[in-house]
């Protein structure tokens, strides 16, 4: 290979990573700051909402309850949060690039204090996706404390310990806060393998059973479980830690 051919690929892969790093440091640009964006606000409590078109009045009495929800939860009132609601078009794709398929996504280590929401009624509490609202208890309250608490539970326990949660205590947490502990019916169907469809019970509704259990049984509360480790398995509805007192159908353990 000559050195002329050698100094051209070289040149050639320094562009193609300059131009990845490029789009990269513009992406984490546009969650950090995506404020020149979004053109209309509105402040409720702690949380004040962003969009491109006019927000109706319902927006203040919306951010006002989600703020004394959260101030009733165990992480306490939530600190300012913007909640920036993003039309369909060319913006889903900036700011879903995380989950294309998402109602809602936060990004607690480049964006601390924002949330991003697509699909949002809020006169009538809704997320409309493909013309139809999601039914409860996915209202957009739910959605809205679910985000917030992702972002509180980071800000708790930190950017470098959050990325390394276990994924069930993430979610399973954002999920009890936005929904309550998991009723005993469900946590028995849970335990015993039987299916949680979502439209009943939630997103992460084996996530939900699995900290219910955590919360019940851990001593140390929430900082305990927040401490834990042990991921979710595949087999096994939660993890069975000595801690949980729990046993699986048949007395398996």
């Amino acid at each position: 290979m000559s050195p002329r051919l050698i100094r051209w690929m070289f040149r050639l892969s320094l562009a193609g990573f300059l131009a990845t790093l490029a789009v990269y440091g513009a992406l984490v640009a546009a969650l950090a700051w995506p404020a020149p964006l979004f053109s209309h606000a509105r402040t409720g409590g702690a949380i004040t909402f962003h969009a491109r078109d006019p927000l109706p009045p319902e927006a203040v009495r919306l951010g006002q309850e989600i703020t004394a929800l959260l101030s009733a939860a165990p992480l306490g009132a939530p600190a300012p949060v913007d909640v920036w609601l993003v039309p369909e078009g060319p913006l889903v794709g900036l700011f879903f690039s995380g989950s294309p398929r998402a109602s809602g996504l936060t990004y607690p280590v480049v964006a601390p204090a924002h949330v991003f929401l697509r699909h949002a009624d809020i006169p009538a509490n809704r997320l409309v996706r493909d013309g139809r609202a999601v039914p409860p208890p996915r209202t957009l309250g739910y959605y809205l404390v679910h985000e917030i608490t992702h972002l509180q539970l980071a800000a708790h326990v930190g950017r470098w310990r959050i990325v390394r949660m276990p994924r069930w205590i993430n979610e399973g947490y954002a999920d009890y806060v936005a929904l309550g502990p998991a009723p005993p019916a469900m946590v028995a169907r849970g335990l015993a393998g039987l299916p949680l469809p979502a439209v009943e019970f939630g997103t992460y509704a084996r996530e939900r059973v699995c900290v219910t259990l955590a919360l019940t049984h851990l001593a140390g509360g929430p900082e305990a479980l927040f401490a834990l480790d042990a991921e979710l398995p595949a087999d096994r509805p939660c993890p069975v830690l000595p801690e949980f007192g729990i046993a699986l159908a048949g007395g398996r353990p």
